[in-house]
């Protein structure tokens, strides 16, 4: 199965990544590196089964707000690309504990634009290890993701750090176990057995319509060249 985490720079995802392998396996970075969607892919077996966790990198909030790129149309159309076998759920993972403007935007574009509402979409909230208990944060605050139509399959509350070492023991060592359990059960809940692929021209066609890139409204220039750096065919 195929399960793709994104979020901003920062927000935990490389982290999880390694919570999930048991071992360091993605290179953790605090520079952000633009608007861009590369990614890695990292073989993890949870439970007995096997998933592929696509690391993407961090959707950053530049001068145009959540006006994207067109590198990173191209990398995520390539993205796409590289899991024609389908997708089985896609997690939102932001910092907590404040909940930024840009959330809701970056959901609605994986989740809307991207899946097209027809993947399994859960949120992990990092950053909460300094709370009383984690797990309160998400009932506490659902209403303001609820109030924007974000009703995700399955929310966690976790740290992705164990923290610094304290005398033999980190000292978040065990909310960072807990927040591990955590994330591995959500994955086992809430990702779909029969994974749905993505119509990559329906795909390619929403993100102009919706305005992720900026095309003039009689200019094809653009396009084509879009459709060029993609590998598409003109048809």
């Amino acid at each position: 199965m195929n399960i793709i985490l994104f979020g901003e720079t920062g927000a935990g995802k490389s982290s999880i990544v390694n919570m999930l392998a048991g071992h360091n396996v993605a290179r953790i970075s605090s520079k952000a590196e633009g608007c861009t969607f590369k990614w890695d892919r990292y073989p993890v077996k949870i439970s007995g089964k096997h998933y592929n966790i696509f690391d993407t990198a961090g959707l950053d909030e530049g001068e145009e707000g959540t006006m994207l790129a067109e590198d990173a149309v191209v990398q995520l159309y390539q993205l796409i690309t590289n899991v024609e076998d389908g997708i089985s759920l896609i997690v939102f993972v932001m910092r907590g504990p404040r909940i930024k403007e840009a959330a809701h935007r970056n959901w609605r574009l994986f989740y809307e634009i991207f899946c097209r509402q027809k993947v399994n979409g859960s949120i992990i909230i990092t950053g909460l290890e300094q709370e009383e208990d984690m797990d309160d944060w998400w009932p506490e605050n659902k209403g303001h993701f609820y109030s924007y139509g974000m009703r995700p399959f399955g929310a966690a509350g976790i740290t992705a750090t164990p923290g610094k070492l304290k005398g033999s023991r980190c000292i978040y060592q065990e909310e960072y176990d807990e927040s591990t359990s955590k994330i591995k059960k959500m994955i086992r809940e809430h990702a779909m057995p029969d994974p749905q692929r993505i119509d990559k021209l329906k795909w390619f066609t929403d993100v102009l319509l919706f305005g992720c890139i900026k095309v003039g409204r009689k200019s094809t220039d653009e396009v084509r060249r879009l459709v060029d750096r993609c590998g598409m065919s003109s048809e």
